[in-house]
């Protein structure tokens, strides 16, 4: 594998960093996964916006817009088509004289910029969700939940409880609202509708498969999502950029709906790969 590590390209083993850069002492970067279909990337427009966005709120400082050029060269130096990309941007190592543990820097640092790709399947496999089982979890994350920020222990962590409960996932809720996956978005499906918590309701992620299932023909309305609407809910989805679409079977021990993978799930996967191959196009 050739991974990206500040303006070069190389073999994985021989990528090293210093072990003093903030990415590694504080989690003190943001970072991107894309996908790539057939050697198209997808939604690469929403992933330089949102990257930009985590880059200014953090401080830090480096172009967004060299995703661009970033990203092909990985898939081509790979030879990959249907890939997941990861992007990662830190702020660096301190320098000479600079001190090692100050929060506020002491001087101006050069960003470590790290990316790398792997093998993903094919659109035409997303189109049977997945199913899932999942636990809720009292959200104890911070406040900023639309940073994509590297500083993940917290996801870490429910997912580990989940897994301790033989739950696949953890559902971020707080105060009496949901929030989201680990990994993902949340989508409930009621009455022959779809609903995902607004931005504006919880601190979540604005994921880039949420705004392309909200820009297509899913018919998904983004509101405040109650916990007890999440546990009365019809059908209960997860979507993210290697997730797509999954279906949450069981939720703290109790079947959704029949138990099984319902209509919803899959009309919101089949529209997603449509909102996809037109965004592609």
């Amino acid at each position: 594998m050739l991974v990206y590590l500040n303006g070069s390209l190389l073999p994985a083993e021989r990528a090293t960093v210093s072990a003093f850069d903030r990415g590694f002492v504080f989690g003190d970067g943001v970072y991107e996964g894309l996908r790539a279909f057939d050697g198209r990337v997808r939604a690469m427009d929403h992933h330089v916006a949102r990257l930009a966005g985590g880059l200014r709120d953090m401080r830090l400082d480096w172009d967004a817009a060299q995703l661009r050029q970033i990203v092909p060269m990985l898939l081509d130096a790979n030879q990959l088509g249907d890939a997941f990309i990861y992007v990662q941007v830190t702020r660096g190592a301190p320098g000479a004289g600079q001190s090692w543990r100050a929060r506020v820097p002491d001087g101006p640092m050069v960003p470590t910029v790290f990316a790398f790709c792997v093998p993903a399947p094919p659109l035409e496999q997303s189109l049977e969700p997945a199913a899932r089982t999942a636990m809720t979890i009292e959200d104890f994350r911070w406040r900023r939940g639309h940073i994509k920020s590297i500083s993940l222990g917290a996801n870490v962590m429910a997912a580990l409880m989940a897994a301790e409960q033989h739950d696949d996932d953890a559902i971020f809720v707080r105060d009496g609202l949901v929030g989201e996956g680990t990994a993902t978005n949340v989508v409930i499906a009621y009455d022959g509708r779809l609903a995902t918590p607004a931005l504006e309701g919880a601190s979540i992620l604005p994921g880039v498969t949420r705004a392309l299932a909200l820009a297509g023909r899913a018919g998904i309305e983004a509101r405040p999502v109650t916990v007890a609407e999440l546990r009365h809910a019809d059908e209960v989805l997860l979507i993210g950029t290697l997730t797509m679409v999954a279906a949450v079977v069981r939720l703290d021990g109790a079947p959704v709906g029949d138990g099984r993978v319902g209509p919803m799930a899959r009309h919101l996967a089949h529209a997603l790969a449509a909102a996809i191959r037109e965004q592609l196009a």
